[in-house]
């Protein structure tokens, strides 16, 4: 990661005719030099934050603030986020996401989940204001910025059937849809592929769907993939065509699938069955990893996995204990070195370093979060 943390010093002199008065100064913090940015849940905000700071030995929240600002203005419950590829704008996800489903996990009772506030938010990172909202009436759960065609890929939930969850696709300057297609009951995962070729959704009960996102109407899958009684993340291996799904349950495990064929997906690697519960997984950027929290009871593994040959090979298998979290978003940073999943149960962001495996806790703010935090390139 880039350095960040600088500081200027900013000086202003005054003196009066009769005797020269004691110069007021004050030490102004330069802008970080690389900003993450984190979605602060049932806090309702949206936090920035240095990002070296954040991550180093002895960084903390607080040490690495920036700015928090409010969101309840747009929606409530700002969930996961992404960013775009230059690094002006981030689209931010209001929703309670799957939790009125797992809440019992983590001791959160659904009646305590606020209702209503959906919403897709686009933010300015260089103001840190939001430029465009669009409520919505389903629960967003996943986005994916298609960064060449200025779009952004937004999976909604739908619920059982005869509900059917979908994709959404707008406009990254108006957020203005361009088009939603149906998919499947219970849609969870979303991603696209480095080259822009190929996306990824999943309907936890009914598999692996894929499509061209140049045209994801006419392409999307007719049949999907079964891979597990309920596959939830997925993730494209980046540089590559094949996505990696997590089964959350029967099996609880990863399987890759070679997405070249949109109509004939084949499984070519499958990880042994888990003692947990996978839900998402990220891919590491410009390297053939993928890193999957898998949820057990009062603790998270952290699984960083080298996918460059089959079977996959473990880096880092970590046991993080006296934690409470059901992670709905896994980042990594631009640079791979660092994965960040939010524990918003214990109210604490895991970092986990790719390049040592160690494990840092940060604590955040009074209640439920972060979910999500992503570091802009």
């Amino acid at each position: 990661m880039r350095s960040l943390g600088v500081y200027a010093l900013a000086l202003a002199l005054g003196c009066g005719t009769a005797a020269p008065e004691e110069a007021p100064s004050s030490i102004l913090p330069a802008e970080p030099t690389t900003v993450a940015v984190s979605a602060d849940w049932f806090n309702d905000s949206v936090s920035f934050l240095d990002a070296d700071t954040l991550v180093a030995t002895d960084g903390t929240r607080d040490s690495a603030l920036v700015e928090t600002i409010d969101i309840s203005p747009s929606g409530r419950l700002p969930l996961v986020l992404d960013v775009t590829e230059d690094g002006r704008h981030a689209v931010v996800l209001l929703s309670p996401g799957v939790i009125s489903f797992v809440g019992d996990r983590v001791g959160i009772a659904s009646e305590d989940v606020p209702e209503g506030g959906n919403a897709i938010v686009l933010l300015d990172l260089t103001t840190r204001q939001p430029v465009a909202t669009v409520p919505t009436d389903d629960i967003p759960i996943m986005v994916a910025i298609d960064d060449p065609r200025q779009q952004v890929f937004v999976s909604f939930f739908g619920g059982a059937p005869p509900a059917m969850g979908s994709i959404g696709v707008y406009d990254i300057n108006s957020l203005r849809e361009i088009t939603r297609i149906e998919v499947a009951p219970f849609v969870e995962g979303l991603s696209l592929n480095d080259a822009g070729t190929r996306g990824a959704v999943i309907g936890a009960t009914t598999g692996l769907h894929l499509f061209d996102p140049d045209d994801p109407a006419n392409t999307l899958s007719s049949t999907p993939l079964r891979l597990a009684d309920d596959s939830s993340g997925v993730a494209f291996v980046a540089g590559t065509d094949r996505v990696v799904v997590a089964n959350s349950v029967n099996p609880s495990n990863y399987v890759v699938v070679d997405a070249t064929d949109l109509d004939n997906p084949a499984v070519v690697d499958e990880g042994v069955e888990l003692d947990g519960v996978p839900y998402m997984v990220a891919a590491v950027p410009t390297r053939p990893e993928v890193v999957m929290p898998v949820t057990a009871d009062r603790g998270i593994r952290l699984l960083h996995l080298d996918l460059s040959a089959t079977p996959g090979r473990v880096l880092h298998d970590v046991q993080v204990d006296d934690i409470v979290t059901f992670p709905q978003a896994i980042t990594v940073d631009p640079t791979g070195r660092y994965a960040f999943v939010g524990a918003a149960a214990s109210r604490e962001l895991i970092i986990f370093d790719l390049e040592t495996g160690a494990v840092r806790r940060r604590t955040w703010l009074n209640e439920l979060g972060p979910t999500s935090l992503a570091v802009a390139p």
